[in-house]
C-alpha cells in the first residue's frame, strides 16, 4: 500500500483566486488546501494569501497590516465577504460605492496637482518684491521656459487674485511658489545679484531665528520653505 506522500507550502501557491471567483470560495478552497499541509508557518501563509488574491480591497487590507494567525486571516476575509456579497445582492449600490471612491480619488490626484512645487530648503533673501524682479527677468531674456497653464478649477475662476507669472488667476505673484524657486535658480546660476538683500553689518541672519527684510514676505519663517 503506498503511503501517502504530505503536501509541502508550495502546494497553497497554486490555490489561486480565479477570475470572477467570490471570495468566499476562493477562502474555502484555501482553508481546504491548508488542511493538507502540516506544520505551516501562519506568516507564510499570510504572504501565500497576497499573492493568490485577485486585485481587491482585502488584498490591500492583508497587504497593509499581514494578519498574525489563520484565525485573524479568517476573521478579516470575513468581512469582505460580506461587502462583496452584499454588492452582488444590490448592483445599484455596488455602483454607487464605485463611482463614490472614484469621486474621492479624483479629488485626491486634483489636489496633489495644486500642491507647491518640491524647492529649496533655503532661499536667498530678495530686497524687492518678487513682481519686480519678475519684470526685469523677462526684459532680461532670463525666462527660459515659462510654467504649463494650470489645471481648470472652477474655484480658480472665480478667484480676483492674479499670477503674472502664470498667467492666469488664483494665486497671487508674491504666493507663487513656482516664480520663487524660479527666482532662486537664476540666483544660484549669478543672475539678479542686485535683488540679493545684504543684511547691516553686525546682523547675522540666525537660521533658527525669524529675520525680516525689507521684503519679509520673501524669506522663509525660521529661513525654511513655508
Amino acid at each position: 500500500m503506498n503511503k501517502r506522500v504530505p503536501k509541502t507550502a508550495a502546494f497553497l501557491f497554486t490555490i489561486r483566486q480565479k477570475e470572477n471567483e467570490p471570495l468566499r470560495d476562493c477562502m474555502q478552497r484555501f482553508v481546504e488546501a491548508v488542511h493538507e499541509v502540516p506544520h505551516v508557518n501562519h506568516e507564510l501563509l499570510a504572504s501565500i494569501m497576497q499573492q493568490n488574491l485577485s486585485p481587491g480591497r482585502f488584498k490591500e487590507s492583508i497587504t497593509g497590516k499581514p494578519p498574525s494567525t489563520m484565525e485573524d486571516l479568517l476573521m478579516r476575509s470575513q468581512k469582505y465577504i460580506r461587502i462583496e456579497e452584499s454588492n452582488a445582492s444590490n448592483p445599484s449600490l455596488s455602483g454607487k460605492r464605485k463611482g463614490e471612491e472614484e469621486e474621492k480619488e479624483s479629488k485626491k490626484k486634483e489636489e496633489r496637482k495644486h500642491l507647491p512645487p518640491t524647492g529649496f530648503q533655503y532661499y536667498t533673501p530678495l530686497n524687492a518684491s518678487r513682481g519686480e524682479i519678475l519684470v526685469l527677468a523677462e526684459q532680461q531674456g532670463l525666462i527660459s521656459q515659462w510654467p504649463t497653464k494650470m489645471e481648470d478649477n472652477p474655484k480658480r475662476f472665480k478667484s480676483d487674485k492674479y499670477c503674472r507669472f502664470h498667467r492666469d488667476r488664483g494665486h497671487t505673484t508674491e504666493e507663487c511658489h513656482h516664480l520663487k524657486n524660479e527666482i532662486e535658480k537664476l540666483i544660484q546660476r549669478g543672475h539678479l545679484k542686485e535683488y540679493i538683500y545684504h543684511y547691516p553689518q553686525g546682523r547675522q541672519f540666525n537660521r533658527g531665528s525669524s529675520a525680516l527684510t525689507p521684503q519679509d514676505d520673501n524669506l522663509p519663517t525660521a529661513g525654511v520653505i513655508p
